[in-house]
């Protein structure tokens, strides 16, 4: 009898096995087409701080900029925001990026007021991290 359990089972199991092999095959073929990437990636790290901190600085006593908690924008060169992103509570951040040329720009928790920070430009390597400290003008005087 033709159709029987045991061969209905065989083809079964070869189409199986050819979906996954198809399937496999598309993954490969669509994971070639992607851009290819550094096992270690690249990006921008760092730390944000925010000074002075004293309200008078005197001689001989230090006064060290403090870790900044903020938000930021990491700009292309065409002036595209590419990234957002908020340093934690020590100041830290770190964002994946390819390679090129952008702006780091602290954004302004008061728009217009202290404290306020230029933006600051930098390069990413391919494979490496670009390393900032990000200094943020206080107002303090």
């Amino acid at each position: 009898m033709r159709g029987g359990p045991s061969e209905r089972g065989r083809v079964s199991g070869s189409r199986t096995a050819a979906l996954v092999m198809m399937c496999l095959v598309g993954a490969a073929l669509l994971a070639a087409c992607l851009p290819a990437r550094d096992a270690n990636g690249s990006g921008v790290e760092g730390q944000v701080l925010i000074g002075p901190m004293c309200p008078v600085i005197q001689a001989g006593q230090a006064c060290p900029d403090q870790p900044f908690e903020t938000k930021f924008e990491i700009v292309d060169r065409a002036g595209k925001v590419v990234a957002q992103g908020t340093a934690d509570e020590k100041g830290q951040f770190r964002v994946p990026l390819e390679t090129g040329e952008y702006l780091f720009i602290p954004v302004p928790p008061n728009p217009g007021g202290p404290p306020t920070a230029a933006p600051l430009p930098f390069r990413v390597e391919q494979g490496e991290w670009a390393r900032l400290t990000v200094r943020v003008d206080s107002g303090i005087r």
